[in-house]
């Protein structure tokens, strides 16, 4: 019993010395007015195993066990994580990004705040209530593939961190999963996107809430001229918005027009139309404005960390609910390791993206589990013009696909076998 108490009180402590995440969850659990009977999976101890269980790729809970040193049922553990609330998750995640904003050098270099807004996907259990929220990607057969969902993310640039990540159904346009995290935008940031992001409609709604726009220019509009043109409104309303509400909207909008040329091997593009609001050309200059929209794909990065590093392609619980919180704690992970990032990067004087995220990642995990790690990181060499294939090299296993449900392909091979027997 002695060594029991002893390991729940190191769950207890916070894992990153000057990061109160106790004291700040017991207030946040207050705040919403959440009563929790002492017991052994308490909110702090189910957190701290749940940010552990991310950290270490979503491990079963059966090693989980083994990492946190306490034995406890799955089950309990399980309904512990029911009763954690989604709200006071996100929270603690918003928490973790204005720690990273106050405590980032580079934030403060930077004249307005750059976020970065893409799309990307994800599977999910194939239950009959994530079934029903998410979609079956076409083609697939009912019983053989698995639901898949949209992830809508929002990202600082400046820390690397997300501010927030939207879990949407499969075929939700990206401009109406936007829209959704325009309440997380601040008057004066820059919004970068591709060109899904491009129309009349979203600048529109971005320049009503001093939100400036730097846009890969839809393939639709044919502009071909440099320089600020005038926009007109189109006569449609767009599929994804409100008559009401697009009726409001002016009749015409100025945009810039940034027409640059990739000379560097291993891009697809290699001239590339970017719409902007960004309007001083003396200040963004279309070298400034050209170097701005080539940090978007820095988002691309940071979900490849998230889905590919972190195992965060599949998500495991079987509850629509489960799955928001699950994606929460990824966040929140993910954030604390960018958080670790950037204290490196300002010890170690070295650019941010430099340092390694795998090895970030690897100490978070230690220090989640008791350990000290080791707070000097890896320092990534520099890249510059480096080009890779986009092939796969080791070949997959000669198995054959799944092709009809699982129940009826055994049922047929039984059948199969009765008639040669």
């Amino acid at each position: 019993m002695a060594q029991v108490s002893q390991l729940l009180a190191r769950l207890k402590h916070d894992p990153i010395g000057d990061l109160p995440l106790a004291d700040h969850l017991n207030q946040l659990m207050v705040a919403h007015s959440v009563v929790w009977r002492e017991r052994l999976l308490t909110p702090l101890v189910t957190l701290r195993l749940f940010l552990i269980q991310i950290a270490n790729g979503n491990c079963a809970i059966a090693a989980l066990r083994h990492l946190a040193g306490i034995d406890f049922a799955p089950s309990s553990y399980c309904e512990a994580r029911h009763r954690l609330p989604l709200v006071v998750l996100q929270a603690l995640l918003q928490w973790i990004h204005e720690i990273g904003e106050r405590s980032s050098a580079v934030v403060s270099r930077l004249p307005r705040r750059i976020v970065i807004a893409d799309g990307s996907t994800h599977s999910v259990e194939d239950t009959p209530g994530l079934a029903a929220r998410f979609t079956l990607a076409p083609g697939t057969t009912p019983g053989v593939g698995y639901p898949m969902g949209k992830l809508m993310g929002l990202l600082d640039y400046a820390t690397g961190m997300f501010v927030s990540l939207l879990a949407l159904p499969l075929f939700e346009h990206d401009v109406r999963s936007g829209i959704a995290l325009h309440g997380m935008l601040r008057a004066g940031d820059v919004l970068l996107g591709d060109r899904a992001f491009c129309s009349f409609a979203h600048i529109a709604l971005l320049n009503a809430r001093g939100v400036l726009a730097c846009v890969r220019l839809h393939q639709r509009r044919k502009e071909r001229q440099r320089g600020i043109t005038q926009w007109k409104k189109p006569s449609t309303v767009p599929a994804w918005m409100d008559p009401k509400q697009y009726a409001q909207l002016p009749a015409f909008i100025d945009v810039r027009i940034v027409v640059y040329t990739i000379e560097q091997k291993g891009f697809r593009t290699r001239h590339v139309r970017v719409a902007t609001t960004l309007m001083e050309e003396a200040i963004w200059t279309d070298a400034k404005v050209a170097e701005l929209y080539g940090h978007r794909w820095n988002i691309e990065t940071c979900f490849n960390h998230l889905k590919t590093t972190m195992k965060m392609n599949t998500l495991r619980c079987k509850t629509v609910d489960g799955v928001m919180k699950e994606l929460a704690v990824y966040l929140a992970v993910y954030n604390l390791v960018r958080l670790m990032m950037l204290r490196a990067a300002e010890v170690q004087k070295v650019d941010v993206h430099r340092i390694s995220f795998v090895d970030a990642m690897r100490l978070v995990a230690a220090k989640l589990i008791g350990l000290p790690g080791v707070a000097k990181l890896i320092v990534n060499p520099r890249r510059i013009g480096r080009c890779q294939l986009r092939v796969i090299r080791r070949r997959p296993k000669a198995y054959d696909m799944l092709v009809r449900p699982r129940r009826e392909t055994e049922a047929r091979n039984a059948r199969k076998q009765a008639e040669i027997g």
